[in-house]
């Protein structure tokens, strides 16, 4: 089978994609690509773009992963914007919102889409569940990693080791079994 490119700047993301697609024969490459990312509430919409857009500019068969945060308590906010949020907003900024609310839940929803040139996107999409912290971890990767407890945790993710989140994503997030399936009958 011919590489597949995972298109992120993220290593992390990366690193809990090689390991959940391991041991089926596939080489995943990372590949650092700014793709358009159009505005829409949905992550599905989002990955889906954003992978048959690479696909087509490299002329080569790739994965886009894109993940959505949706606090209850925010009315889903800020979802597929996570992104954003990360750069605009500090952890502490993200608590000043949650100042008084009682539901801390939250929903992360992954998307992956698995795309080759000239082709419609297959799409894998899976949850998992955590909830807000009342304060901040550690110094994380993003702002949301600083107060997001994953369910089962009883920590922030960014005072969760590395390899342990790392496991925790490619485990609990069942589209990367999917897609393996998927990629193991090609």
């Amino acid at each position: 089978m011919k590489p597949i490119f995972f298109i992120t700047g993220n290593n992390f993301k990366f690193q809990v994609a090689k390991k959940a697609l391991a041991g089926i024969g596939v080489e995943l490459i990372q590949k650092e690509l700014d793709t358009p990312e159009i505005q829409s509430v949905s992550v599905e919409e989002v990955a889906s773009f954003s992978a048959k857009w690479a696909s087509d500019l490299l002329k080569e068969a790739v994965i886009v992963s894109d993940a959505g945060y949706y606090i209850e308590a925010l009315n889903g906010f800020p979802g597929p914007f996570i992104k954003y949020i990360n750069e605009w907003l500090s952890a502490d900024d993200i608590l000043r919102l949650m100042a008084g609310k009682e539901n801390r839940e939250v929903t992360v929803k992954d998307c992956l889409a698995y795309c080759e040139p000239g082709k419609k996107p297959v799409i894998f999409c899976d949850s998992a569940k955590g909830a807000i912290a009342n304060k901040k971890g550690g110094k994380g990767r993003t702002s949301i990693n600083e107060i997001f407890v994953p369910e089962g945790y009883d920590k922030v993710e960014s005072d969760i080791p590395w390899d342990e989140m790392k496991e925790f994503w490619a485990k609990n997030l069942k589209h990367y079994k999917l897609l393996a399936e998927y990629l193991k009958k090609k």
